[in-house]
């Protein structure tokens, strides 16, 4: 059972569309919903959050699904091209509106990616052995690996097949099974969206994608990235479910307290944009960037109270910067009329500091029961995960996991201070 039931919502299009190049799904972390969508969006992350739970709650059943974020490099769309039934492989620009770029041909790829001879490297090696899997409609994977990016390495005193195909290093003992597969492999490729539709331009995207059907082939090592827990050790104990029940429970009170209305007051001013999508007030314009700022500093949300504190202070810090460019200094029209926004944006905040400390204490439960389910998450480990940094192989956490909703949308559950913690200290491969 849900902790609330959500009725006759519709996502906004903007969040589950990358509306440029690709049409795979774009995720928002779970608790950025309460910024994104307001009231309905504090639903849903509470729904998804317990769903989870209950996932890997003992004996309460799977009614959520989770796939895991495995940091793969570049994006590679193929499959059964409709119009002609020919097969194709390409990245996001198969979808392009101007020259979709399906490559069913090596002289496809030297057209369209010529320029780029890595990427049209691995696009030729993709099309060569994709083909040989039966894809009947059209797959959206991470490539991971293609041979001659395979190497060894001695890692914890056990020599490893590894692949490092963006921030993150796997890691497969040689000798095991799963590492006499992947040296065998032309190319590996971990497929995690599907797509349908009577046209490629038409395509709509669903979260997960099984390999069940697909024929298997020693010259391709594939997966899906539905998340599996081969040993048992994800299921929560009744203590570990305990605590993530009364966060959400904690956090689901504090929802009840907060009107529907007063909670998107804070977050909509009750006027649209010229695309027709709901206009942010300057609370949810930057309420954003702060979090961003303070995750790229390694700090967590803490006590609402001092969150809120130190937000104001960054909201008024950035009006002044932007006072201090406009012409005449702070004595001219403009500045004065600035400056007389902020007081208003001040009051504003002060005669709804309840709400907004209902709203900080929701998205601060939700961030909270978060980490303990990926604390737990973690423990299964199927292939080693690792960042190379300046002094060896550091053990890291797989870069996260994606929660699917009964209702075909999908959030990330990530660990944001440790990842981009890692990607602070990671060697990149391109690094000068």
């Amino acid at each position: 059972m849900k902790l609330y039931e959500i009725k006759n919502v519709v996502t906004p299009s903007w969040l589950l569309c990358e509306a440029a190049e690709g049409k795979n799904v774009h995720l928002e972390h779970v608790e950025d919903l309460v910024y994104n969508e307001g009231y309905i969006g504090a639903q849903k992350a509470l729904n998804y959050m317990e769903g989870v739970r209950r996932m890997f709650a003992q004996g309460e059943g799977d009614p959520a699904k989770v796939t895991v974020k495995w940091d793969g490099a570049p994006a590679i769309i193929c499959g059964t091209d409709p119009a002609d039934g020919k097969f194709f492989v390409g990245t996001k620009s198969v979808f392009s509106k101007n020259e979709p770029k399906l490559c069913k041909s090596v002289k496809d790829i030297r057209k369209f990616y010529g320029e780029q001879e890595g990427l049209a490297a691995k696009l030729a090696v993709a099309l060569k052995y994709l083909s040989k899997l039966g894809i009947g409609n059209v797959l959206q994977g991470d490539l991971m690996f293609i041979a001659e990016e395979l190497t060894t390495a001695t890692i914890g005193g056990q020599e490893c097949y590894i692949f490092t195909p963006n921030t993150i290093t796997y890691a497969v003992p040689v000798g095991s099974a799963l590492g006499d597969r992947i040296a065998a492999a032309k190319i590996g490729i971990i497929f995690h969206t599907a797509y349908s539709g009577s046209t490629v331009a038409d395509m709509q995207a669903s979260f997960g994608a099984s390999v069940d059907g697909l024929t298997s082939t020693n010259s391709v090592w594939f997966d899906d990235a539905f998340y599996k827990d081969m040993t048992g050790r994800a299921s929560l104990t009744p203590a570990e479910d305990a605590k993530i029940k009364n966060t959400l429970l904690s956090a689901a009170t504090t929802f009840r307290k907060i009107d529907e209305k007063d909670f998107n007051r804070i977050i909509f001013t009750g006027r649209t944009t010229k695309a027709g999508d709901e206009e942010y007030t300057e609370f949810a314009n930057y309420i954003k960037p702060f979090i961003n700022n303070m995750v790229r500093g390694g700090e967590q949300v803490g006590d609402p109270t001092s969150f809120l504190k130190n937000f104001l202070t960054y909201y008024n810090g950035k009006q002044e910067a932007e006072i201090a460019k406009l012409k005449g200094g702070p004595d001219s029209p403009a500045a004065k009329a600035r400056i007389q926004k902020i007081k208003e944006k001040e009051k504003f905040m002060a005669d709804n500091s309840n709400t907004l400390l209902g709203i900080l204490a929701i998205y601060k439960r939700i961030i909270e029961a978060k980490v303990m389910l990926l604390q737990k998450m973690q423990q299964v480990e199927n292939i080693g995960t690792f960042i190379k940094t300046d002094d060896g192989y550091r053990v890291t956490a797989p870069e996260g996991f994606v929660a699917i909703g009964h209702d075909g949308g999908a959030v990330k559950l990530v660990d944001r201070i440790e990842f981009s913690r890692q990607n602070f200290a990671a060697t990149k491969s391109w690094k000068k």
